[in-house]
């Protein structure tokens, strides 16, 4: 007889048409130190300079955009200056309406691992699929589950000066410290959210798992390697609550990965699941 995992990883499986998930993640631990080391090919982190050098204006509220593909830029928040990664799609011009997904960086989120996750993870089927991505670097090494999330409202106020929101919230997205990370946006910001989807993550402090119950009318999906002792309990524990609580929550066991899962790079899977929510 099947085990619940079991039943649970089937069946959404069977809901989603994914059959077996991976994706891709560069991640480190839950507590923001560096649990998992990068793999060997991870790019070292671009400098302020380096953007400068590449056409970003510093000083610029106007978005950094390159239809139908990624930018980096940077705009100040509350005072505090935050360098970020876009992909538009194809002839998007600032004051469409398009889906915006709001993907929050694994590791130190860090501005050069935010740009390969981008690249390597949401750019092609994005720019194809008509989304709009705003991938968001921590300042100052200050992580978006510990006091960066405060800027994260203020910076979708700014999104929505230049993006009409599909939906008027965005979607969320995010890879381990991301994931966590996604879990706090929507715990702070329950009516700002549209999904949820973390691969992996989960909510780590006991206010984000209480505000679970505001959240059981927003579809979530966690993602998380079979191996990955410490993050599959706890999304287990997520998941179950929610479903619990009658929220839309689903957990996909990746079979015989860790904490980085193998992935493809082309988002594929991730789109269609975003797209399943629109």
């Amino acid at each position: 007889m099947a085990s619940s995992r079991q039943r649970r990883t089937s069946r959404l499986g069977r809901v989603l048409g994914l059959g077996v998930l991976v994706l891709l993640a560069a991640c480190s631990g839950a507590n923001g130190s560096s649990d998992d080391e990068p793999a060997a090919d991870e790019p070292a982190a671009t400098s302020a300079a380096d953007d400068r050098a590449s056409g970003v204006d510093a000083d610029s509220d106007l978005p950094a955009i390159e239809p139908g593909g990624v930018a980096s830029g940077r705009v100040e928040i509350d005072g505090t200056v935050v360098d970020y990664v876009t992909v538009t799609p194809e002839g998007f011009e600032p004051g469409a309406e398009a889906p915006l997904l709001l993907a929050l960086p694994p590791g130190g989120q860090d501005l050069g691992l935010t740009r390969s996750i981008v690249e390597r993870t949401y750019a092609t089927e994005a720019a194809r699929r008509g989304w709009v991505v705003v991938s968001p670097a921590a300042p100052n090494g200050e992580l978006y589950f510990q006091g960066s999330e405060v800027l994260l409202p203020p910076l979708v106020d700014w999104i929505e000066s230049w993006v009409m929101l599909e939906g008027g919230a965005p979607h969320v997205a995010g890879i381990s410290n991301g994931g966590i990370s996604s879990f706090r946006y929507a715990a702070e910001n329950p009516d700002r959210v549209r999904s949820i989807v973390v691969f992996p993550g989960f909510p780590q402090s006991e206010a984000d798992r209480e505000a679970l119950e505001e959240l059981t009318g927003v579809p979530i999906r966690l993602f998380v390697g079979e191996n990955d002792s410490g993050w599959l309990e706890a999304a287990e524990e997520a998941a179950a609550t929610l479903q619990g609580l009658g929220g839309d929550a689903e957990l996909a066991i990746v079979p015989g990965e860790g904490h980085i899962l193998a992935a493809t790079a082309d988002g594929t899977a991730v789109f269609d699941l975003l797209d399943s929510f629109r």
